[in-house]
């Protein structure tokens, strides 16, 4: 990693694919919810997930809460995919991660969907799938 992703110095010149770097890095590598937000997310954020409040810090306190009720929470990504017009300064990513509450847990499927813009993430959608403890194949779901 060639950027410090706390760095929001420079934002208005990011691409969205940096911004997106960024934010990922915090969130899905790091699990760090607070700086991920704090640094990355616009405060008048939209939030797509029924269970989940909008603006930056509605959703961050109920991230922070979650946080400090699972200490073992991660976010293990298996892939990244930016969309079109990364280069510029809006765009849409995607994170695919196995997100855990705690080591022993299988976990549940998730598709993160952001879309960033003038150097914030400004929304987010998501879909959710508990991951089984048997499959009627042998493809995981990673």
């Amino acid at each position: 990693m060639d950027f410090d992703p706390r760095d929001t110095s420079g934002r208005e010149t990011l691409s969205a694919r940096q911004v997106a770097e960024r934010f990922v890095e915090l969130f899905h590598h790091q699990d760090n919810v607070v700086d991920a937000f704090n640094a990355w997310v616009h405060p008048d954020y939209i939030q797509h997930n029924p269970n989940a409040p909008s603006g930056r810090d509605a959703t961050l306190e109920v991230l922070a809460a979650a946080v400090r009720n699972n200490p073992e929470l991660t976010h293990d990504v298996k892939r990244v995919i930016y969309g079109e017009g990364m280069d510029g300064p809006e765009g849409m990513v995607v994170v695919h991660h196995n997100f855990r509450r705690t080591r022993g847990e299988r976990g549940w499927a998730v598709v993160d969907i952001m879309r960033i813009k003038d150097g914030y993430v400004v929304e987010h959608w998501d879909v959710m799938q508990e991951v089984p403890e048997t499959a009627k194949n042998a493809n995981s779901m990673f």
